[in-house]
């Protein structure tokens, strides 16, 4: 029984210092409406899956950092056997974005095939391809972290300063849209610990009703591909 506690305990350590240490990512799936539901949730949920491999949490409120997708479906070709099956050609972009500064921090583009007896599932299999572990991936995601650190260690102090700004004039989602984006890596990053008490100066009745109307709000991705 001792031992089960320690295990238990050890576990609970863990996890509170993984969730001290995250980074706060949104994955976004708005970006995927040109290919079906299923195909695009799945997607989404490995994208998340991927996202937290890589040491970042996501969250929904906050849509400054998005990882943002787009899939382009290159061709669908049916086989030259029987019976006929389909060749689905994708190409998967992966965008991470500071969505407030209209900024790229990092991106990745995958061409994936996927082959079923129909349409939809050959897409489908070309998505399921993708695999969360993929290097390239794990790469995109720590390039675009290092750059989220840097910005932070270079530009905290501007960053509380809008933060208050917002509140002063009853900004309150917006200034929570950049507070709750705040990675919370305490031994690398102070800017977290110098911004933690902005929060006192939001009530918390007001705190819930913005990141309710954050969690609810589709960001807009689109100047991505403009």
């Amino acid at each position: 029984m001792k031992k089960l506690r320690l295990i238990l305990l050890a576990s609970l350590l863990c996890l509170l210092s993984l969730k001290s240490n995250a980074q706060y990512i949104n994955v976004v799936s708005s970006s995927l409406s040109n290919i079906d539901a299923k195909a695009a949730n799945m997607l989404y949920d490995r994208l998340n899956q991927m996202v937290s491999l890589n040491g970042i949490a996501s969250i929904d409120n906050s849509n400054k950092f998005l990882l943002v997708p787009y899939v382009t479906v290159v061709s669908i070709e049916p086989t030259a056997t029987a019976p006929i099956n389909y060749v689905a050609e994708l190409e998967i972009a992966l965008y991470l974005v500071d969505n407030n500064k209209q900024l790229i921090m990092a991106q990745e583009i995958l061409t994936k095939k996927g082959v079923a007896d129909n349409e939809k599932k050959a897409i489908i299999e070309a998505i399921k391809s993708l695999k969360a572990r993929d290097p390239k991936l794990k790469k995109m995601i720590v390039n675009g972290k290092n750059r989220i650190i840097e910005y932070y260690n270079t530009e905290c102090d501007n960053v509380v300063k809008t933060i208050n700004t917002y509140i002063e004039m009853g900004m309150y989602d917006e200034a929570l849209n950049e507070l709750n984006a705040i990675p919370h890596i305490e031994t690398e990053l102070d800017c977290y610990k110098n911004s933690i008490d902005i929060l006192s100066k939001i009530s918390a009745e007001q705190q819930e009703k913005s990141n309710n109307n954050i969690k609810n709000e589709t960001p807009d991705v689109s100047w991505i591909n403009e």
